[in-house]
């Protein structure tokens, strides 16, 4: 089985150029990208690269060479994004990380745009004020990872033309810790601590060391945060995702293993405000009370950590999130037609297309 951007017979992404081997396609991507990259850094191209249509159009840009589905969402192929990691280093193993509905892409990109405008894109800030905004809105960006592949990248370019007009140097593109950037991102993604400044710090971190400030630069008074109420409820369904895990594997082997079964068959589905999104829910926060009221589980503070983050945040995602209005269409208004293939249940467990291998971090 594969995603909707993936070739059936293939197992490789759907692209112009009809190339049906992986490595193939990784080199002559990374070729035409990086011509197109350029276009942009030398200012050939205007973006604004920091709502929907802004984004979508710098993706465009970037990989329009390649793919057909270049400037599209991961809604054109009804693709729910997760990933594996192990950068929680003091977890039990490898964690999924889970990025937003692709339903609400449109207004989960607006939204973060508009705080990044009301405070000015960043302009005027000292170096540790911009690098600790930075490192926000580039998780806010990565956890609604609005693309099938290019994802990183585009955030990388959008954000180096974010710096520049703020009067800073910030090379994504070209860094040279892919490992430590790798890791600072998986971290913020998971929300491991539950206290968004520890979460967020290895990504400030890596910020501060990729961040020079440009000799233009001109410092002014830094404008108040206020973090819109449609964001308070992506962080709360974050907290929800995340919580996932941790749960069903706790209840598993036990008395309630068909409990922990159940929440693992809609873990992909949780995010997505359909008419089955109240059950997903309701036997997320039975698995949730349920390990409450077991002393030996409860012994593990990270797990009870999790539990109550859980129940806090449930009551907004519930009453709030499921009420914002119909689920956005998936179908693209431009682009080519999707291959066919065989409808998925969404309660069915995560299916991933083979993971593209290319020269250099993949970003």
């Amino acid at each position: 089985m594969t995603d909707g951007f993936t070739d059936p017979h293939t197992g490789v992404l759907i692209n112009k150029l009809n190339i049906a081997d992986e490595d193939k396609l990784a080199e002559v991507e990374g070729n035409r990208f990086h011509f197109r990259l350029l276009e942009v850094l030398a200012g050939h191209v205007e973006v604004t690269p920091h709502n929907a249509q802004g984004l979508q159009a710098l993706h465009r840009h970037l990989f329009q060479d390649v793919y057909p589905w270049a400037g599209e969402t991961r809604a054109w192929g009804e693709f729910q994004a997760t990933k594996s990691t192990s950068a929680d280093k003091d977890g039990p193993g490898l964690y999924t990380m889970y990025f937003g509905s692709y339903q609400q892409l449109p207004a989960q990109m607006d939204a973060i745009g508009q705080q990044l405008a009301a405070e000015r894109f960043l302009k005027g800030l000292d170096k540790d004020q911009f690098v600790a905004r930075a490192a926000y809105y580039f998780d806010q960006y990565n956890y609604a990872h609005a693309f099938r592949e290019g994802n990183g990248r585009t955030l990388g370019a959008a954000f180096q033309v974010l710096a520049e007009n703020a009067g800073y140097d910030v090379n994504l593109v070209a860094q040279s810790h892919p490992k430590q950037y790798n890791q600072a991102r998986d971290y913020a993604i998971l929300r491991p601590t539950g206290n968004p400044e520890a979460d967020l710090q290895p990504l400030r971190a890596f910020f501060g060391q990729i961040t020079t400030p440009l000799p233009e630069l001109v410092l002014a008074p830094a404008t108040p945060v206020v973090v819109p109420e449609f964001l308070r409820r992506v962080d709360a369904m974050r907290e929800v995702q995340q919580s996932q895990e941790p749960i069903w594997r706790a209840l598993l082997g036990g008395r309630h293993t068909g409990v922990a079964r159940q929440i693992m068959q809609g873990t992909r589905g949780v995010v997505h405000p359909d008419a089955q999104q109240p059950a997903r829910l309701a036997i997320l926060k039975t698995g949730a009370e349920l390990l409450a009221q077991m002393p030996a589980k409860m012994e593990d503070a990270r797990l009870r950590q999790r539990v109550a983050r859980l129940l806090k945040a449930l009551p907004l995602v519930t009453v709030v999130l499921l009420v914002v209005g119909p689920p956005l269409q998936a179908a693209p208004s431009t682009g080519p037609e999707q291959p066919k293939v065989p409808a998925a249940s969404k309660d069915e467990p995560v299916q991933t297309a083979p993971e593209l291998r290319r020269r250099g971090p993949k970003l």
